[in-house]
């Protein structure tokens, strides 16, 4: 029997619970998540790729009342599908794929419900003991640009995520840095930290300067300082929980943004601009 109804034209299903007998709950930032399966085999995938998933922030846990709940379809044909609570998020996908977008959903998850934490798409890195912050969206560069500093020497704290605390000081998450292959840009190859010569930074560190950059060919690097509440505007653009918990959110980046040097400037080639980066970040932050 299947174990998903599926009613036409609709994108609700109604799920058996009883027809997923294998299940995992890990909490990560206070956010408890359930995966349940009909095969235990999707559940020894999900168990590999949790460390790199959550970079070493989660706990497994034993059954709890979990707040979100994914249902992963096991099919022999490995075209698998996936469910959120009643909702389709994919159906018949080729495995790999699924699981590439598993991944992102997790992630996102636990970024918008996290417990006294705010998350923002950013590359950060810590020099000289403060964080050098740089938001952006995918496909802007950030985590070549992350990349080429840790090469120069900085502490390598994240190239997906700064987690900001009450506080507004910035906490590691250690994924493997998600490079994009040349030929197909939308290919990504996962390398640890260790590849570019670099290692992980520890501890939470504050904000010496909030970069908003993003590559232009034949860009030159024009640094222009921002206002504190231009700054917030512009980092709000790239800030997860904004809608789950907006008050908590703001006094978080307001924290950030009054502490911190905000700047904005394009840049060319990350490996041609990481010192002047680097230089400006010292001259006005150290």
């Amino acid at each position: 029997m299947n174990p998903i109804s599926e009613p036409a034209n609709s994108n609700k299903r109604t799920i058996r619970k009883s027809r997923f007998p294998h299940h995992l709950f890990i909490e990560s930032y206070g956010v408890k998540i359930r995966f349940s399966s009909n095969d235990h085999a999707a559940i020894d995938m999900i168990k590999e790729m949790l460390p790199n998933l959550l970079a070493g922030n989660y706990l497994l846990t034993s059954v709890v009342d979990a707040a979100h709940e994914f249902y992963y379809v096991w099919n022999k044909s490995e075209r698998d599908s996936l469910y959120r609570d009643s909702e389709i998020l994919t159906v018949r996908l080729p495995r790999e794929n699924l699981f590439d977008q598993l991944q992102s959903v997790i992630r996102l998850t636990v970024a918008e419900f996290a417990v006294d934490r705010v998350f923002v798409h950013a590359g950060v890195v810590s020099w000289k003991g403060k964080a050098l912050v740089f938001p952006a969206r995918s496909y802007m560069g950030k985590s070549t640009l992350t990349a080429e500093l840790v090469r120069r020497g900085a502490l390598y704290y994240s190239d997906e995520y700064a987690v900001f605390d009450k506080n507004g000081l910035v906490s590691p998450f250690p994924k493997m840095l998600s490079l994009r292959e040349e030929i197909n840009n939308k290919t990504q190859i996962d390398y640890p930290v260790e590849a570019f010569g670099g290692t992980v930074g520890t501890g939470a560190i504050p904000v010496g300067m909030v970069l908003l950059t993003e590559y232009k060919p034949n860009a030159r690097w024009k640094p222009r300082h921002l206002s504190s509440g231009n700054g917030l505007i512009e980092i709000m653009r790239d800030t997860i929980p904004i809608r789950n918990d907006p008050a908590f959110t703001i006094s978080v980046l307001n924290q950030v943004t009054k502490n911190s040097l905000i700047v904005q400037s394009p840049r060319g080639e990350a490996a041609k601009f990481t010192h002047r980066i680097l230089k400006f970040f010292e001259d006005e932050c150290l």
